[in-house]
């Protein structure tokens, strides 16, 4: 690969529906040209076996996606960015749709809840994924046309299964999500709101049928997944093009990331990333993506590049100075990174975007890096420890930046809310769209050494209970938790997670104690802090 194939390589260590009328129609995008720059759909991916859809919900299209039913995956989807002020929208909901259509033309266009559809789940199992297929907590529920890109309705219209591929929970929740966060805010500033178009494709390429692009082992199928049917894929990628009557407002580029853990991601240029899908799909006819590819060398497009790789780098290196609460103490942490980061032994010239950043492919690796600088500075003991937790085989990401959108005692923020004072003393955020909500800690969680319990501050003066977001994915019986759902207190004295989509539960082992016979002879864990309730377990 060429170096200018490889412009650019960023590490990163490492959604659930309205209950309303969705729509959804198969066989043409007639109408729903408005989302394809020039009105021209991207060129090369289509088979005999891909279909074509114009999601429609409540009688207007949003955007446009060609679904692959062998793969159960879209091969990508084209839309384009929403209003960037939308406010009171949900960022998860409790169920997605599937589309009958696909089973059978003649269905209804209507997108329905498994539970309300006509058809057997046989019939849903056919040609699309379906709720159970994302039951596997190894990965998560990905949007191709980001929900954070659209507000209401086009929002709405997104949470369906032909919209979603699944992604590695690291490469989701932390690649692609600082991705999309900071190219929607680019976007809204150097082109929507000085009258440009965002014309934007996101796809997934499907992996190899033979081989799991995440273990890397062979296998009948193509992940280590229950139903063994819905291809993981071994890229996503997203195409972007500013359309505007000035010519020199006029910009595009690409991005396109592996879909693991230790990720690479590729800026490039549209026609780059054409030749590259081209080899990736093992496509026939040539892949065309935009019906051109202007502004790919415009000054716009590059300062617009410039940003957007400055935003990201900063991120990379909040990833080593903040998110560690539950590894190792924060303070200590953040005052060797402090002091390590001056040191006099530390080479500032490889602490450059490119050169620093091509080295490593992992964030264990980025601080193998930094750990001889370290000993020499006698500040090796908490940068080897978080190595060592980056390294584990814990499949909840170590490095989980939607740290401010979670509550103190796990629930997930909603309605648009993070974690904030929002008028009140205290830090809290909505829990559900029936305005519940709860408290936010506002420092790390950690043991009250007189109360035995997790504590943390609320940002009043006082303190509320608290779980360590993500620190177990497994129930007492060894069952997995919901990957969006890891082991927490969720407002109960005991911790639990949710283990499916039917709000099936279980118990978790308290982040104090752990599964073993603990002087007796069966197998038994608290679940309670301090050292109360117990269960029986399984190791």
């Amino acid at each position: 690969m060429s170096h200018r194939t490889m412009d650019w390589l960023m590490l990163l260590g490492c959604v659930s529906l309205w209950a309303g009328l969705t729509l959804a129609e198969v066989g043409s995008f007639s109408g729903c040209t408005e989302y394809f720059y020039q009105g021209a759909e991207p060129r090369g991916f289509a088979t005999a076996n891909t279909a074509e859809i114009c999601q429609r919900y409540n009688n207007r299209y949003h955007f446009a996606t060609l679904y692959d039913r062998p793969n159960r995956i879209p091969r990508w989807s084209a839309y384009t960015l929403g209003n960037a002020a939308c406010s009171g929208q949900p960022r998860k909901r409790s169920q997605w749709f599937v589309e009958p259509q696909l089973a059978h033309p003649d269905e209804s266009p209507e997108m329905t809840t498994e539970a309300d559809s006509t058809l057997t789940l046989d019939e849903r199992r056919s040609s699309q994924a379906i709720n159970e297929d994302y039951e596997d907590p190894s990965y998560d529920r990905g949007h191709l046309n980001p929900n954070t890109f659209q507000c209401n309705d086009s929002r709405m219209a997104t949470f369906t299964l032909t919209n979603a591929a699944p992604m590695d929970p690291c490469f989701n929740r932390i690649h692609w999500y600082k991705l999309e966060k900071t190219l929607k805010t680019q976007l809204t500033m150097r082109c929507r709101s000085v009258g440009g178009t965002p014309y934007l494709v996101t796809g997934a390429v499907p992996s190899d049928r033979e081989k799991s692009p995440i273990e890397g082992e062979d296998k009948k199928g193509d992940r280590n997944r229950p139903y063994n049917r819905v291809s993981v894929p071994s890229h996503i990628w997203t195409a972007v093009c500013c359309d505007h009557r000035d010519n020199n407002r006029k910009f595009s580029f690409a991005f396109i990331g592996e879909n693991q853990e230790a990720s690479s991601l590729q800026i490039i240029p549209v026609e780059q990333l054409n030749a590259e899908l081209s080899r990736l799909y093992k496509t026939s006819a040539p892949v065309e993506v935009f019906a051109d590819d202007f502004g790919s060398e415009s000054q716009k497009g590059q300062e617009v590049l410039s940003a957007i790789k400055k935003a990201l780098y900063n991120s990379f290196q909040n990833l080593l100075t903040d998110p560690y609460s539950q590894l190792v103490k924060r303070r200590k942490l953040d005052r060797a990174t402090t002091q390590g980061m001056t040191s006099k032994n530390l080479d500032q010239n490889n602490v450059q975007l490119t050169r620093f950043l091509m080295d490593i492919s992992s964030l264990a690796d980025g601080h193998s890096q930094f750990e001889k600088t370290y000993e020499q500075d006698d500040l090796a003991p908490a940068v080897a420890r978080v190595a060592r937790a980056s390294g584990t085989s814990d499949p909840v990401c170590p490095f989980d930046e939607l740290n401010f959108g979670v509550t103190s005692t796990g629930w997930s923020c909603v309605k648009e809310t993070s974690c904030a004072c929002q008028g009140y003393k205290y830090s809290w955020c909505y829990t559900s769209d029936k305005n519940d909500w709860d408290y936010c800690c506002t420092e790390e969680c950690t043991v009250n050494p007189e109360s035995k319990r997790y504590e943390c501050p609320r940002g009043d003066g006082s303190t509320t209970q608290c779980s360590p977001h993500g620190y177990s994915m497994q129930t007492i019986s060894g069952t997995a938790c919901q990957s969006d759902h890891p082991c927490g207190l969720y407002g109960k004295r005991y911790f639990w997670c949710y283990t499916d989509d039917k709000k099936k539960w279980d118990y978790c082992c308290s982040p104090q104690h752990y599964c073993g016979n603990h002087g007796y002879g069966y197998q038994w864990c608290y679940i309670q802090d301090p050292e109360k309730s117990w269960q029986y377990c399984t190791p």
